[in-house]
């Protein structure tokens, strides 16, 4: 967490405690939550997108028979995602597993909320350059936003202040451009991250033949045992206030998805969106919302993914399977491209409840290879361009 007061940017990060009513980010998914009511059994999710031209309202229809999982596998120690994304025994960084060192905490002063802190993840691409979702910085305040470096965010390596925010041009923060996979940003740093960059998707189509990859994702998810929690009975406890370490989870690539292109507001002309798809499948592979048939729908939580695109999606879920949770917005998806565990996506949007059945969107990083070498052209070098 960012410094208060004259705290020393040398000293650990302090957390302040957020309340559950409080209007506080939900960094994975780039909501605000509201409120939430009852009708006739069924919880209707009332989310607000916060944008800087107004407020978006979305409804969802959550599956009032939810599980008591909730972005991890029951039949799995917990722990293991966190020594995976700590890249501890037997999860070294190298052919097997891509080294998540790369993947960042972001803190900063809600724009909507002075009194209280927003955030998500983020991965470093280049030595100054952060790799994020655009609703994740749009809700900063730019001069009191840090990256915190390191696999326990209390405990924090490094903390670096922020130079700059960069948020696709075509992304205003509708729920029509973050469903078109516009949900993308780069962070400017003050100084060298002093962690080796991740590689990124650097052109167009460079993920193409991906289908069916295994895929691993990391970011710093909210697992807090909060009075309102999503967690619910999958809460954990890391022995601080607040649950802070970075996790990591294995699945399978099922869809890629490139949009039709929009004009955008910029002056660049049309441009493409897409998204990296993925479903979080059971242990016995009975939920899978993605297999051929269940197209566009989640039967086990109501939600339309028609954007999703057809296809089709393995039943057999990886000894890690997971999927994001509330706080790993922004964090990326790796693939192995030849020899090289590279950054694919960009953790985005899905349902709220995490749990099997879940389908999680992430922006397709590849599509925005041009955008992402614009802004190296014209603001500073940026690896892979």
């Amino acid at each position: 967490m960012p410094p208060s007061g004259n705290q020393s940017l040398d000293s650990p990060p302090e957390i302040e405690e957020l309340s559950p009513e409080s209007n506080f980010t939900d960094a994975r998914r780039g909501w605000s939550l509201e409120q939430k009511v009852t009708i006739s059994g069924i919880v209707l999710v009332v989310l607000t997108l916060m944008i800087s031209t107004g407020v978006n309202i979305v409804t969802d229809f959550v599956d009032s028979g939810a599980g008591p999982e909730y972005g991890y596998r029951l039949d799995v120690d917990p722990g293991k995602y966190e020594d995976l994304g700590a890249n501890r025994w037997p999860f070294a960084s190298g052919a097997s597993y891509p080294s998540f060192s790369s993947t960042v905490f972001i803190e900063g002063v809600c724009v909507s909320d002075p009194d209280y802190y927003c955030g998500g993840s983020g991965v470093i691409i280049s030595s100054k350059w952060v790799l994020t979702a655009a609703h994740v910085v749009q809700e900063l305040i730019l001069d009191e936003t840090y990256v915190v470096v390191g696999s326990d965010y209390q405990n924090a390596e490094n903390l670096i202040e922020v130079e700059n925010f960069y948020i696709h041009p075509s992304w205003g923060g509708s729920d029509e451009e973050l469903y078109l996979g516009f949900d993308i940003a780069l962070i400017e740093l003050s100084d060298s991250s002093g962690i080796y960059p991740s590689s990124w998707a650097n052109y167009e189509g460079k993920d193409d033949s991906l289908l069916g990859a295994t895929i691993f994702v990391s970011g710093f998810g909210n697992y807090d045992n909060y009075d309102g929690s999503y967690c619910d009975s999958a809460c954990l406890n890391d022995g601080d206030e607040f649950y802070s370490q970075r996790r990591a989870w294995g699945n399978t690539l099922d869809r890629i998805v490139e949009m039709p292109p929009i004009t955008s507001s910029g002056a660049r002309g049309e441009m493409n969106g897409g998204h990296i798809v993925y479903d979080f499948d059971n242990p016995n592979g009975t939920k899978n919302s993605l297999v051929r048939g269940n197209i566009g729908f989640n039967i086990f939580a109501n939600q339309d993914y028609t954007y999703a695109g057809n296809g089709d999606s393995s039943s057999i879920p990886h000894s890690l399977e997971g999927t994001a949770v509330y706080g790993d917005s922004g964090g990326p998806v790796f693939a192995k491209i030849g020899s090289t565990w590279t950054v694919i996506g960009i953790t985005s949007h899905g349902s709220e409840s995490s749990d099997y059945g879940d389908v999680a969107f992430n922006t397709r990083v590849s599509v925005h290879a041009e955008w992402i070498c614009s802004i190296s052209n014209s603001h500073g070098y940026i690896t892979g361009c």
